[in-house]
């Protein structure tokens, strides 16, 4: 389940997000409708907890996310309108913050990172790595 409560997102003196409530049960279909600017995208970044409320309250499956960012973050699943992967960043180093910021340490971060390195084809490109614990571990 997703819970806000007025929650209001600012910046500096443009308000993104002025006192927005709504509930979203386990089954549930909702969506989130509105013209650009309307902020559709800072509401879900404050859910997701990539962005801090200003003020108000979100919890998802009754985790607030910004008091328990981590589990918040492990029970919900986000799809971004763009392609999330940034360009200065190699695959291991794009894996690996994606992948911490969803918790993961080594050496399951390493496991997981193999794994879809292996399912998008990109393992053999990591010859030159021992194993691919030793390359996270070389970005830490």
């Amino acid at each position: 389940m997703i819970e806000v409560e007025q929650l209001r997102k600012t910046y500096g003196e443009l308000t993104a997000v002025d006192g927005v409530s709504f509930t979203a049960r386990p089954g549930e279909i909702f969506g989130l409708l509105g013209p650009n600017g309307a902020g559709k995208t800072t509401t879900i970044g404050c859910i997701s907890g990539l962005l801090e409320p200003t003020s108000g309250r979100v919890r998802v499956m009754g985790h607030d996310v910004v008091r328990e960012g981590m589990a918040a973050r492990q029970a919900l699943g986000v799809v971004p309108q763009e392609i999330a992967l940034y360009d200065e960043l190699s695959a291991i180093e794009n894996l690996k913050y994606w992948g911490g910021a969803q918790g993961l340490r080594n050496p399951l971060l390493g496991e997981r990172i193999q794994k879809v390195l292996e399912l998008t084809g990109l393992a053999p490109r990591l010859e030159f790595y021992e194993d691919v614990n030793a390359a996270v571990r070389s970005f830490l």
